[in-house]
This record gives structure tokens, C-alpha cells and sequence, in this order.
């Protein structure tokens, strides 16, 4: 009886064990589901919104903060000055491989409210710092750029005036001045221009990523969990009962020796 009660009680142990494995992959399977839905959703933003009509910033600034996800990448028109005496940039944003930074320069609009422009990429020297100031003017500008969303990342320990993410809020007590922080705009174009920028940004790649396969995948090793378990329990059952009876032979050896006599008659009929 004991026999019986031990590799009942083991494989019962085993069977949890391949549970918790399954329902691990599954919550894996499932986030890199949702990280797809949401690469999906911002595919479908860019190719809805990219090359639409510029609105108002009016028509953006007072939305709640659903409807500005549904409008990041629309064109926007605003007027008023760069603040240019307070820049940002951000860090480790490499463009071919090639390291650099973001510039970001706050903008108060005519109403007064400010708002934070991403003006464009500008590279690191040698020694990893940022090769051009390309800073504009303060005079009156009329601006076209994208509404972008700001990140959620929190900003790490990095030299005074950089950044390692576009975290608004986390700008905002930066800076001590009071900012739009449901949004930052990506420039496009001004008027009066500068006579230098920084390098323009490139319109966003439309990949979804592997998003897809990776939660395929994770499905998979949770059926080969349950798989490699009901064979381990199989298997040893096929040795009990060798134990018990040295005449019995297991269904695979007999399949393996059917094989050879046939093999065998073949290679007879053959010679």
C-alpha cells in the first residue's frame, strides 16, 4: 500500500509545481498580450493622426487626458516664446548607434500657459556631452509640432539641467514654474525660423514588435510543463510494472522491436 500512497503523494507535489510553472507563463503570456495591444494602439494613432491638418492648441490643452491619447501625433498651432534660458536635455536617446541627446525648451504660449517643445536630437563628442547648443531665440515664434505623451519613467541621477526620461510632472517641480503635463509637443516647424536646429526627428516606425510570438511562446512552455510531467508519470508506471513482471514488455519497446522485425523481413527479402 505504501508503494502506491509515496508516488501518488510525489507526483501530486509535481502536478503544483507544473501549475504554479503554467500560471506563471500564462501572466507572462498575458503582459506581453497587453504590451502588444498596446503597440497595436500606437500604430494605429500614428497612421490616424500623422498627416492630418495641424488643430488649435486650444482644440488639445483644455482635453481631458484620455482625449489627448487620442490625439498624440495630430499637428498643433501655437504662438509665444521659448523660455530659453531654462533648457533640458535628455539623455541616452541614440539615433544609428550613434549617442545623443534631446533638447527640450519650455514655450509660454500667449494665454500664458507653458508647454514643454521637443525641438530635436542633437549628438554627443567624445566625451559624451552634447556637441552643439543650437538654443532659439526668445522673440514672438508661431510653432507647428505633434502632441507627444510624456513618459511615465521616473528620472534617474544625472548631470544639472539633463534627464534620463520626459516625465512631466517630475519637469514641472524642476523647473519651479507651472507646466502642461498631460502632454509635450514634438516641433515640426516655426516661424521666424533659426538659422540652425537640432536634428528633426524621424517619423515613428510602424512595428508592433515580438510581442505576439513571445506570448505564444510562453503558452507553449506551459503545455510542455503539464506534457513533460504526464511522461515522467507514465514512464515510471511503465518501470513499476517491469518491476513486478519481468515478462512485461512496454508498449515503446514493443513498437521498437515490430520495427526491427520488419526492418529485418525487408532487408531478407532483399538478400
Amino acid at each position: 500500500m505504501k508503494t502506491l500512497v509515496k508516488p501518488w503523494i510525489r507526483w501530486t507535489s509535481w502536478f503544483a509545481v507544473a501549475s504554479v510553472f503554467a500560471v506563471a507563463c500564462i501572466a507572462l503570456a498575458s503582459w506581453q498580450i497587453d504590451r502588444r495591444t498596446e503597440a497595436v494602439s500606437k500604430i494605429e494613432r500614428v497612421a490616424k493622426n500623422y498627416d492630418l491638418e495641424p488643430l488649435d492648441i486650444s482644440d488639445v490643452s483644455p482635453l481631458a487626458l484620455s482625449g489627448v491619447v487620442a490625439k498624440e501625433w495630430r499637428k498643433t498651432e501655437l504662438s509665444g516664446n521659448y523660455l530659453s534660458e531654462i533648457p533640458l536635455l535628455v539623455r541616452n536617446r541614440a539615433i544609428a548607434g550613434q549617442p545623443g541627446f534631446v533638447q527640450l525648451v519650455p514655450f509660454k504660449l500667449d494665454d500664458g500657459q507653458v508647454v514643454i517643445i521637443e525641438r530635436g536630437w542633437i549628438s554627443a563628442d567624445s566625451n559624451l556631452n552634447p556637441s552643439q547648443e543650437l538654443l532659439p531665440g526668445s522673440f514672438d515664434k508661431d510653432l507647428v509640432a505633434r502632441v507627444r505623451l510624456g513618459e511615465e519613467i521616473p528620472n534617474r541621477d544625472s548631470p544639472k539641467g539633463q534627464l534620463t526620461s520626459i516625465n512631466l510632472s517630475e519637469i514641472e517641480a524642476m523647473l519651479g514654474i507651472e507646466l502642461e503635463t498631460d502632454f509635450y509637443l514634438r516641433l515640426v516647424s516655426e516661424s521666424p525660423p533659426e538659422s540652425s536646429y537640432p536634428q528633426p526627428q524621424n517619423r515613428p516606425a510602424l512595428d508592433e514588435g515580438n510581442h505576439l510570438s513571445y506570448a505564444v511562446q510562453w503558452i507553449i512552455f506551459a503545455v510542455m510543463g503539464f506534457f513533460a510531467l504526464f511522461w515522467a508519470i507514465r514512464q515510471e508506471r511503465e518501470y513499476r510494472k517491469m518491476e513486478l513482471d519481468p515478462n512485461y514488455v512496454p508498449k515503446s519497446a514493443k513498437k521498437r522491436n515490430l520495427d526491427s522485425l520488419v526492418e529485418d523481413e525487408i532487408l531478407d527479402r532483399n538478400s
